[in-house]
């Protein structure tokens, strides 16, 4: 495998970790899929770090997660999408600051790596392997 493909493997491989990753998450907060908390309990989880949680910031918040989460998979905007996943991640890390360093006693450890990848797939994009090439493809409608 040419260096080029070796690239685009691991730019998929990365996409697939973050967007693959950040997308359960977000329909757990949305739908209450994979034992999330839908929307109810994500505003829980608001109000219980004093943010504001009234309709639709809730509903906002997990929608752009979702759309972060899937468009970094399929690597569809993947840099806008990267960089709105990171947004809110980071955001995660910040509140996550005062409990310390280590994710097992709800650190910033995990979403900081998170934030870290992401903004990795930001910063490279998404590859040959992507909508995103796709779409750029000569003879591809627009």
């Amino acid at each position: 495998m040419g260096s080029s493909h070796a690239l685009d493997v691991a730019l998929l491989m990365l996409r697939m970790a973050a967007g693959g990753f950040l997308l359960p998450h977000a329909l757990g907060k949305l739908f209450g899929w994979f034992n999330g908390p839908g929307l109810a309990g994500f505003a829980g989880e608001l109000r219980g770090f004093g943010l504001p949680a009234t309709a639709p910031l809730p509903l906002l918040l997990a929608a752009v997660q979702v759309v972060a989460g899937l468009s970094v998979l399929l690597g569809w905007q993947t840099r806008l999408a990267a960089l709105a996943g990171a947004a809110f991640i980071a955001f995660t890390a910040v509140l996550a600051l005062p409990r310390g360093w280590f994710w097992m006693r709800g650190g910033v450890e995990y979403p900081l790596m998170w934030t870290l990848l992401l903004l990795s797939v930001a910063l490279a994009g998404a590859g040959m392997f992507s909508l995103d090439s796709f779409l750029a493809s000569p003879g591809v409608p627009s």
